[in-house]
């Protein structure tokens, strides 16, 4: 059979839209030439030689190896926010119901995408670094707050909301730097580039439990703080651009949002990230109530993580030669049917670690594959405000969706199971799943890419 590929790394056609012209996430050499609209930014003046380099040339390896370093610290804290929420909803505030703990977590992702709206006007403005640093003393500043906390209301007001602040500054200049370096390994680069948020989460979710088991809660946010200072503060340094940012009139492109391919990606990154992180939080819980310990849920976040790293990358790599639309549609529809039937029925652990295996590498294929699908589709002068924009949906849509987790959670399972929270979850991945075989359809009838690739 015949599958056409909606889009690659490889090759672009010719669109209404100017496909072609989009070889990095920041723009292409060929839509900068006019050199006279354009000012030098901060990162590039302080590259040893700042002269414009070629797409997919080595050195771009080592921005990109550095985001994902930083991506560690990015999203290890809300990828390991599970090992925090089973001590929180166990141990230190039992009595706290779930949908007002979920909070905390919720709130650092949530935060986290949805102000890149503002901070990547920012990192464009200012320069990458720049906004970086600011993210790292918001970040370690965070962690230090909430070591001293003593109430659920502070902790979400450090944990969660200034964290959350924090990450965007960092995350802001992150999410554009592997797109921006290459074009034929774009895929590859980006996936990369986001596996440092699953390796983050794998080591955090170990070192974490560790921690709280040995110092407690209060040492494991302390040192958790340091850590991000120091090694988030050398990554920065390594954070340069390909080529300069033009200046940005409005933080919102109303243009773009006037087109179907904007909002069909949006509503997918809306519908995924509202049922995506229930297995992340709750996956340790479910452990306790079949009989498992704390360190199984914190051993089942490891298993998880790691195979997300592997599955983040190899979604890229695969991404590269068959198209990130084909690969984004078969993972979010696999969610599902792996999600629901293993989480539903596991009454030992077993079917648990094997749901963590089969969900972290190919649940999180979104996170790497996103960003590329949108540099791919639209101008580069509009690409960083098009980026914020659906960061924005994103972090709507986690804020929405943990919180409705948390609630079903106490007011339909009774915290004694996760039927219904389990339904909620993988009825949106499947909503995803299906605006983005819209996403495909629409863009195969515009005739965006008519390559077709031979599936055996």
């Amino acid at each position: 059979m015949t599958l056409p590929v909606v889009e690659s790394g490889n090759t672009l056609a010719q669109s209404r839209t100017s496909v072609a012209s989009v070889s990095s996430a920041h723009g292409s050499l060929e839509a900068r030439k006019d050199t006279d609209t354009v000012h030098e930014s901060s990162d590039l003046a302080e590259d040893p030689d700042n002269s414009i380099r070629p797409a997919d040339c080595a050195f771009g390896w080592i921005p990109t190896l550095a985001v994902m370093v930083n991506n560690m610290f990015i999203f290890g804290a809300s990828n390991s926010y599970g090992v925090f929420s089973t001590y929180y909803l166990n141990v230190r505030f039992p009595n706290t119901s779930a949908s007002t703990l979920s909070w905390i977590g919720t709130l650092i992702t949530t935060l986290m995408l949805g102000c890149t709206i503002l901070t990547g006007v920012l990192a464009d403005k200012r320069g990458y670094r720049l906004t970086a640093y600011i993210g790292t003393v918001l970040c370690t500043a965070a962690y230090i707050f909430a070591s001293f906390c003593e109430e659920v209301w502070q902790l979400i007001l450090t944990q969660g909301v200034l964290f959350g602040i924090g990450a965007s500054f960092l995350f802001a200049p992150s999410i554009s730097i592997a797109p921006q370096w290459f074009d034929k390994y774009r895929g590859l680069a980006s996936g990369v580039a986001v596996s440092g948020s699953s390796i983050g989460g794998l080591w955090f979710t170990a070192a974490t439990q560790a921690m709280i088991d040995n110092l407690g809660a209060a040492w494991a946010l302390r040192i958790l703080g340091i850590l991000t200072f120091v090694v988030t503060g050398i990554m920065n340094l390594l954070y340069f651009r390909r080529v300069p940012a033009k200046p940005r009139k409005t933080v919102l492109d109303l243009h773009a949002a006037k087109r179907l391919t904007f909002w069909l990606i949006t509503l997918e990154s809306f519908a995924v990230y509202t049922g995506y992180w229930a297995v992340t939080f709750y996956i340790g819980t479910t452990a306790r109530q079949i009989g498992g310990t704390y360190h199984d849920g914190s051993n089942l976040l490891l298993v998880l993580n790691a195979g997300s790293a592997v599955g983040r990358v190899a979604a890229g790599f695969i991404a590269d030669k068959i198209g990130s639309i084909n690969i984004l549609c078969l993972s979010l529809l696999l969610t599902v049917v792996i999600e629901m039937p293993l989480w539903m029925t596991a009454q030992s652990l077993a079917p648990l670690y094997v749901l963590c295996v089969l969900y972290g590498l190919i649940s999180p294929t979104f996170i790497s594959l996103n960003p590329v699908i949108v540099a791919t589709y639209f101008d580069t002068d509009t690409l960083a405000s098009v980026m914020g924009m659906t960061n924005l949906f994103s972090g709507i849509g986690i804020l929405a969706g943990n919180l409705s987790q948390g609630a079903i959670f106490d007011k339909y399972d009774r915290r004694m199971q996760f039927t219904n929270t389990i339904i909620f979850s993988a009825m949106f991945i499947l909503f995803a799943g299906l605006a983005s075989l819209a996403l495909r359809y629409h863009i195969i009838r515009k005739g965006s890419n008519r390559r077709f690739l031979q599936i055996l």
